[in-house]
């Protein structure tokens, strides 16, 4: 009885014996279950389920969750990779819980102001332009609209729109390349100007209206600041959250 190795089988046999005769928790399939099984489904297919896809349902069910309690029992959750951001980010959506029933109008206009950057349009272009490929042609082209010839017919065929309306030089950019955009500041409302190069080749281009920032009103945005103000809450919430679970913490870095 003094023996340590004697002792250390006997609790090491009866923790086995206790291991295998103990009983499981009870999966438990009651109407609360059935209930939440029916419209989940009924939420995904829009039909109530009938009885017998109810009891598939259900099967399906008892047979994931037999999966799901064996492999914690197994630890196939811990060092998972995919298991680990799934949790965080499952935990990251319950710690945004915002009411958006909170925000009131006062909330919405003090964040509009504070934000109103965000809620102005830039400055936009409006615009038509005449491509063509060859440099010589330039003298030509020019002399022809000097002339009052139709623009729409002049110069070469391309994918290219020969006009823009009301474009932020983003979207000038997006459709003519980055040098194209570069020379904007030299038009001039309503005289053509050239060349003007871009990445495709060479074009007349014609400023036709410069259309200056614009704050949108908030009465036309109402659901977009809304939106904007409750993303920010939580956000907010969320690293509120952190901060207050990180205090609990000991975090060494080596």
């Amino acid at each position: 009885m003094k023996e340590p190795l004697l002792w250390f089988v006997l609790i090491g046999a009866s923790l086995f014996v206790a291991d295998q005769f103990s009983e499981a928790d009870a999966i438990v399939v009651n109407d609360v279950v059935r209930k939440q099984i029916a419209t989940l489904w009924e939420t995904q297919m829009g039909l109530k389920p009938s009885d017998d896809e109810l009891d598939s349902l259900v099967h399906d069910w008892v047979r994931e969750e037999v999966f799901y309690r064996e492999a914690l029992r197994l630890g196939l959750d811990q060092e998972d990779t995919i298991v680990r951001r799934r949790l965080v980010q499952k935990l990251g959506f319950l710690a945004r819980e915002v009411d958006d029933e909170s925000i009131t109008a006062k909330d919405m206009q003090a964040y509009y102001r504070e934000n109103i950057a965000d809620y102005t349009l830039p400055i936009r272009y409006s615009l038509s332009q005449v491509y063509f490929k060859n440099p010589a042609q330039y003298d030509s082209l020019m002399h022809r609209l000097a002339e009052g010839s139709n623009w729409k017919e002049l110069g070469d065929s391309s994918m290219l729109p020969r006009s823009l309306v009301r474009k932020s030089e983003r979207r000038v950019t997006s459709t003519f390349g980055t040098e194209f955009t570069t020379q904007l500041t030299g038009l001039i409302e309503g005289k053509w100007i050239g060349p003007i190069t871009s990445t495709f080749g060479n074009h007349i281009v014609r400023l036709e209206q410069l259309t200056p920032e614009e704050q949108r009103p908030l009465a036309f945005i109402e659901k977009q600041v809304i939106a904007d103000l409750l993303h920010q809450r939580r956000e907010d919430s969320l690293n509120d959250y952190y901060r207050e679970l990180l205090d609990q913490y000991e975090v060494v870095y080596e």
